[in-house]
């Protein structure tokens, strides 16, 4: 084993690491680089194969090219409502333009289909319902390759044992030319063709004659050619009897794909349709000619990134899992499966950083349970510690084990090493994760009704570092990115109560709709009312600073995860003043200003309350809904004051004849929160569907029994 120092005190292992997947059958491999990510389709031979059997795609995705994510099958055979062929999903292609996502799909015999998709995660769908190219006077229709040139031209390369080539229309699901068959086949062309740019010159890297097969390339100054055959990726041995280049740049380095036997090697050595992929550096010269690479084995990928083990890391992300399976467990979850003694999981590269991991967390599944031994650097190196998962009853009744870790610090290889009765399956495993803060950071944290009704079954927490604060936000944050990042409501309290004991509920249904909500004051941990201290106006702006760190502080699990740009301030009763009071934060991006409203006589005060004047409305720079309880609500003049006042920003005022208590203590926040929860999505996440609630003839506010509502535009 080859190592080498990253951090003081810190080593990372380098060996070969081929074939990069272990728990299926893999081949074809078509890497496609996105962002940040490298989006690896694959075919899917079967467990049991002994020739080509083959039903669906696969994806698998890294950012560090050595700890693969398996997607499971995102395509399959049964999407081409046209096909009759129960095999032959031969290998395909992937490509993204303007948004969707595009999969070109060989099937034997059957022509070249297309599938779309709005993610690169499927689900894919087939916008024509017909081939995309169909020879029907032979079987050479397999192996496309997609490329979109610099002027945005598309070209598909494809065939065996000849080349063909068809211009893409803009829409790249219907062709621009006809099907151009070339005459100048590079020398040792056999199948598989990979058509790619890099600086100038066009490249078709190829599986070369068989057998055994290598990879060769040709190079060109036209995307049509002429092909001039320029030497081998990987020349041909005994050990590549089969292959199909992927070739891509990620971050600045430059890696080949391929296929070979070596997974069904280590436990069958005679011949079956059973094939994994490989990887491997790829170098070019300064002419534009590639470096001949040395047999999968024979190389070494090094980690091109650092991997996070303080987010939730999905148990199927891994760099090595020889003997393990993975299956889908509902429609999109992924579970590590066949869980057997002394085998493991490993990770590369993973980054503790300096300040040490102090728990993990496993959640997994069993009936016989087992050992999980956390060790660093060998599946024989140091213990960590170990994580006792005991029998849940059902491989299908998940629940969530956690240990603590002795201290470790830089990068290592991480091991989950599997202990347990010899010769049983163990345990399933979904996810885990590591913390690097001290032992309950989290001081106490409560789910509410379930988790409330949206998408996302939200959790109220107290966090350490947040003083006199409580948060509500989605249990599992693994659905949230820099893509789809959490909108942030703060929130002040009726009584400007130094807890939310009355709101809880309308809060925590916010949340479990996909926000982060802050609101000031003490978690309530029953249903009693709080005589506790008052709150003040600047708690709300310390839970716009506490979301905005969590966001740059890579050590939170709301890292890159909370939208900055969305912000709503909001309150009821006092708490609505506060906000008022704080509404020339600049940050501030919507108000929801709750049975509230500032007073005409700013002089007839409350202690503790602020009371600025009707000029502070001048300072609203964002659009803003009062949501009243009508007449018998003690804020009602004084909210449709505010609201006739306000001229310069969208203004809206709704009432709901409830009187100042409003719904917030009934199930999941009553009433009251239809239309808050309507606000938040059209002014945060421009949702227009929700802004139907409040726009048009007839707004869909004013269909629903009680409800009256003024505008001002």
């Amino acid at each position: 084993m080859l190592i080498f120092p990253l951090l003081a005190g810190s080593v990372l292992s380098v060996q070969a690491q081929n074939p990069i997947i272990q728990t299926k059958y893999t081949a074809d491999p078509a890497p496609y680089v996105h962002g940040d990510t490298i989006y690896l389709y694959t075919t899917h031979d079967e467990d049991d194969a002994e020739g080509f059997k083959m039903y669906d795609w696969l994806l698998y995705t890294s950012t560090d090219m050595v700890n693969w994510q398996d997607h499971g099958a995102v395509a399959s055979l049964k999407d081409f409502a046209w096909n009759d062929k129960e095999n032959g999903a031969w290998a395909e292609c992937v490509v993204e333009r303007n948004g969707k996502w595009y999969m070109y799909c060989p099937i034997h015999g059957h022509g070249i289909g297309v599938l779309v998709s709005d993610s690169p995660y499927g689900p894919f769908k087939d916008p024509i319902g017909k081939p995309l190219v169909w020879q029907k006077e032979h079987w050479n229709d397999i192996d496309p390759s997609v490329f979109i040139d610099d002027d945005g031209q598309a070209y598909m390369y494809w065939g065996n044992p000849n080349v063909y080539c068809v211009l893409l229309n803009e829409d790249m699901i219907s062709c621009k030319s006809d099907v151009m068959k070339l005459h100048d086949v590079p020398e040792h062309y056999q199948e598989g063709p990979w058509f790619y740019k890099r600086d100038g010159h066009y490249y078709l890297a190829y599986a070369s004659t068989c057998c055994p097969e290598g990879i060769g390339y040709a190079m060109s100054d036209n995307a049509l050619g002429p092909w001039k055959f320029k030497g081998y990726v990987m020349a041909p041995t005994d050990r590549t009897r089969g292959n199909h280049p992927g070739i891509i740049d990620f971050r600045g380095k430059s890696y080949g794909f391929g296929l070979n036997y070596d997974l069904k090697n280590i436990s069958i050595k005679e011949h079956k349709e059973r094939r994994s992929v490989g990887a491997f550096p790829l170098h070019y010269r300064e002419d534009g000619t590639i470096v001949e690479s040395p047999y999968f084995k024979d190389v070494v990928v090094a980690p091109a990134n650092t991997f996070n083990p303080y987010q939730k890391v999905q148990a199927e992300t891994m760099a090595w899992g020889y003997g393990l399976k993975t299956i889908k467990r509902g429609v999109e979850d992924i579970v590590v499966t066949d869980v057997n003694a002394n085998e493991y999981i490993q990770l590369k590269a993973v980054d503790f950083g300096r300040k040490a991991a102090h728990t993990m967390k496993m959640n997994a599944a069993a009936v016989l349970g087992g050992q999980i031994e956390v060790r660093i650097d060998d599946k024989k190196g140091t213990l960590l510690g170990t994580l006792n998962i005991m029998s849940t009853g059902s491989e299908e009744t998940y629940r969530t084990f956690e240990t603590r870790l002795k201290a470790v610090e830089g990068v290592h290889d991480l091991y989950l090493v599997f202990k347990g009765k010899a010769g049983k399956s163990l345990m399933n495993l979904d996810w885990w994760q590591m913390d690097n803060e001290p032992v309950g950071h989290v001081t106490y944290s409560r789910i509410v009704e379930n988790g409330g009704t949206g998408k996302y079954p939200a959790i109220m927490s107290e966090v350490k570092g947040l003083e006199a604060h409580t948060v509500f936000m989605p249990q599992d944050l693994s659905a949230f990115n820099e893509n789809n990042p959490l909108p942030v409501l703060v929130w002040g309290n009726g009584a400007c109560s130094n807890s939310p004991w009355e709101h809880y509920k309308f809060l925590n249904e916010i949340a479990s709709q996909g926000y982060l909500v802050i609101a000031t004051g003490y978690l309530p941990k029953n249903d009693e009312v709080y005589h506790g201290d008052m709150s003040t106006a600047q708690q709300q702006i310390e839970s716009i600073d506490w979301a905005l760190a969590q966001n740059k502080d890579k050590k939170s699990p709301l890292y890159h995860k909370i939208n900055t740009k969305a912000i709503c301030a909001s309150g009821m009763s006092c708490g609505g003043l506060q906000t008022l009071y704080n509404g020339a934060d600049s940050r501030i991006s919507a108000y929801l200003i709750c049975n509230s409203g500032l007073f005409t006589d700013a002089s007839l005060t409350i202690p503790n309350m602020p009371m600025p004047s009707k000029d502070q409305l001048k300072k609203i720079h964002a659009p803003i809904l009062y949501m009243l309880g009508g007449k018998e609500d003690i804020a009602y003049n004084n909210g449709m004051d505010d609201y006739h006042r306000i001229n310069h920003v969208q203004a809206i005022a709704i009432n709901y004849p409830v009187g100042h208590g409003g719904t917030y203590r009934q199930a999941h926040g009553g009433e009251f929160r239809f239309p808050a929860i309507a606000w938040l999505n059209w002014q945060l996440k421009g949702d227009q569907e929700a802004a139907k609630w409040f726009t048009g003839n007839s707004p869909l506010l004013l269909q629903r029994k009680g409800w009256t509502m003024e505008k001002n535009f």
